[in-house]
């Protein structure tokens, strides 16, 4: 049996800007390192509109079920679904990530999300 190098290689998303354009975010998996802390979790990072890093989020989510990142469609919302953990979501205070209660809208924004990622 071979396997091809892209099951064994870190992964690196597109960014993403919000609908502000304040904010940009893209998430990251180690999937090398088995030893490393932050083995198979996905990291968002965020960065501000002059593409200077904020700050790392360790969502808490694995990267072994279906996951993904973005924004809500106004505001600074950023939004992940997680079929590991559930959907959560951070709202931007004073350029950090805040986590807030998820309302139906946001699972609804989750929910569609991961319907543009594995249509």
């Amino acid at each position: 049996m071979t396997f091809t190098s892209c099951f064994f290689s870190d992964y690196e998303s597109e960014k993403t800007q919000s609908s502000t354009g304040n904010f940009e975010i893209y998430a990251t998996v180690n999937r090398t390192d088995k030893n490393a802390d932050n083995y198979a979790d996905v990291i968002i990072h965020l960065y501000d509109k002059k593409n200077e890093k904020l700050t790392e989020l360790n969502t808490g989510a694995g990267d072994a079920n279906k996951w993904t990142i973005g924004w809500t469609e106004l505001g600074d919302t950023i939004v992940l679904q997680s079929s590991d953990i559930g959907n959560k979501a951070w709202i931007l205070q004073n350029d950090q990530p805040t986590e807030i209660k998820m309302t139906d809208e946001l699972n609804e924004r989750a929910e569609f999300l991961k319907s543009i990622k594995y249509e």
